[in-house]
């Protein structure tokens, strides 16, 4: 190769270097720098909290208050029924007794009438006597009701009270407010706040 040719390929090569030199790069143009490592950073999420493991004595522990919570829960459920049953069992006593003694007040009602029908004849010389054993029984009897706490409701010159009275007419009677009971066909008897019989009664209008 002669030694111009060799030049001009020297040449050559040297005008190729510089156009491949680099050019200065506009801001605008400029691709931001990333650190290193940057994009290799991963959001872990937040690792889960393994519950420890319970010893046995914690476990039996558990278990323990477990039962006697429900223990506890099945004693307080048969306390209320027994308390309930013994309830029910006073009611039922309650109402089997009422049952009879309203029975009772049919010859309570029959002592009054006899007693009154005796002292009607009084003036036609009926057997004193026989009077005197009446009211005798009488008395006997109203202590017998007495004593299974059966009273009688008050009724005259009261005010009207549905729960223990039963109107069986009306009038006016002059200087009586309405609503007064003002006459009693039929005693009322109660059993402690147990009404066993109203009072039958006429009211003021």
């Amino acid at each position: 190769m002669s030694k111009k040719r060799k030049k001009a390929e020297e040449k050559e090569i040297q005008v190729d270097d510089t156009v491949l030199e680099k050019k200065p790069v506009p801001e605008e143009d400029k691709v931001p720098e990333v650190e290193p490592g940057v994009d290799e950073i991963i959001e872990e999420e937040p690792a889960q909290e393994e519950e420890p493991e319970l010893s046995l004595e914690e476990i039996l522990q558990l278990e323990r208050d477990e039962f006697k919570g429900k223990w506890l829960r099945v004693v307080a459920e048969l306390d209320n029924v027994r308390k309930r049953s013994r309830r029910e069992l006073v009611d039922g006593r309650r109402f089997a007794q009422a049952e009879v003694l309203r029975s009772f007040l049919e010859v309570q009602d029959n002592f009054e009438r006899a007693l009154q029908s005796m002292a009607s004849d009084d003036d036609t010389g009926s057997d004193q006597s026989l009077r005197e054993g009446v009211e005798l029984i009488f008395q006997s009897f109203r202590r017998v009701l007495k004593d299974q706490k059966v009273q009688a409701i008050e009724a005259l010159e009261q005010d009207f009270d549905p729960a223990v009275h039963e109107a069986v007419g009306q009038f006016e009677r002059e200087g009586v407010e309405p609503g007064k009971v003002i006459e009693v066909v039929q005693q009322g008897f109660r059993m402690g706040d147990m009404v066993l019989r109203p009072s039958r009664v006429i009211i003021s209008s």
